[in-house]
């Protein structure tokens, strides 16, 4: 729900283009209306609001249509003021842009070193070490390949999509719920539990997380379970495998190029890992937890402070739009102190 209503101009990017069924194009009169005013207008908290309120929401889409994009009740000061809330925002924006990305930039050689104090510590380890994926597992799972019916209501039963599984975690909250009777169903060969490890095979391919939560949660689609043998495996060494280097050229190499790439389940069953004995499994995961301490403090940090520039510059935009300052004298560093949407 929160990609619907974005808007931006259109500035002939590309030639000899068409849009899909998913875009509108809508063609502001010269005389009364800027278009790039009307972008601003729809990133606002103001536009966002109406968006959401007036959509619908399937399974996996959420969605408008072209009689509510035309009803869309929108602020409209003279033109020429509209465009000077346009350049106001247009600098303003670019300024917190510049920032916003300097800080993601932190948090991506975080993530960059998180991958290199894995590599190290793997690539030390004999050729003699590695073996199928399957070596060291007790069971490995597929998910049910359709898509469960949800709920509109809250329940205790959870859908993990491959937007869960990031970054060697499983956010087990922004899920879809499902019924108990869902939940058994889609559960009948196995259920996910603490210690598993997940992997996406589709949307992105390659992402993999450690599972913590007792929360009752079943795989979405794409979905694929790792549950370590637990007399020879270490679940946080076979999730360090996942985040590998060495796993990375694996699925670099199984994926089938689409635009849209995906791994089969049976190339999932033969990716190889680093399996060395189980003390020197505890070993090498009590030196890395060590030593990615600093980088995931340094990633929450940034993503935290990426989150407050966003808030930030869509409090920006709502402010101009919406008239609750003059653009032709403000500076954009205070003007929204106090402002609510």
């Amino acid at each position: 729900m929160d990609k619907l209503g974005r808007g931006t101009v259109w500035q002939g990017e590309l030639d000899r283009c068409l849009h899909q069924n998913h875009i509108f194009a809508v063609r502001p009169d010269a005389q009364r209306l800027s278009g790039r005013f009307l972008a601003y207008v729809t990133q606002s908290l103001y536009g966002r609001h109406y968006f959401e309120s007036t959509g619908t929401r399937t399974t996996n889409l959420a969605s408008t249509n072209s009689s509510k994009i035309k009803s869309f009740p929108l602020p409209l000061p003279p033109l020429d003021e509209q465009c000077r809330i346009a350049d106001f925002l247009d600098a303003e924006t670019a300024r917190l842009d510049q920032i916003e990305g300097l800080v993601r930039k932190a948090g991506q050689l975080a993530v960059a070193r998180r991958t290199a104090v894995i590599d190290a510590e793997l690539e030390a380890l004999s050729d003699d070490c590695v073996v199928p994926v399957t070596s060291a597992c007790e069971l490995v799972l597929d998910c049910v390949n359709k898509t469960a019916p949800i709920e509109a209501g809250e329940t205790p039963y959870r859908m993990l999509r491959t937007s869960n599984v990031r970054d060697g975690q499983v956010n087990v909250d922004d899920t879809y719920r499902v019924s108990e009777e869902t939940f058994k169903q889609w559960n009948r060969r196995g259920a996910p539990r603490i210690g598993d490890v997940l992997f996406t095979r589709q949307a992105p391919v390659g992402e993999a997380g450690l599972l913590t939560s007792d929360a009752p949660v079943f795989l979405g689609q794409q979905v694929m379970l790792y549950r370590p043998n637990p007399l020879s495996t270490i679940p946080e060494f076979l999730l360090y495998n996942f985040l590998s280097s060495f796993m990375k050229r694996q699925f670099e190499l199984a994926s089938d190029g689409a635009a849209h790439s995906h791994m089969r389940v049976h190339d999932c069953l033969k990716l190889r890992i680093y399996y060395p004995p189980l003390d020197e499994q505890r070993q090498i995961v009590g030196r890395v937890s060590s030593a990615l301490d600093h980088a995931d403090r340094l990633r929450a940090a940034t993503g935290k402070q990426a989150d407050l520039l966003a808030e930030r510059r869509q409090a920006l935009i709502t402010a101009a739009v919406t008239g609750q300052f003059d653009v032709s004298t403000a500076s954009g560093r205070s003007v929204t102190d106090g402002v609510t949407a």
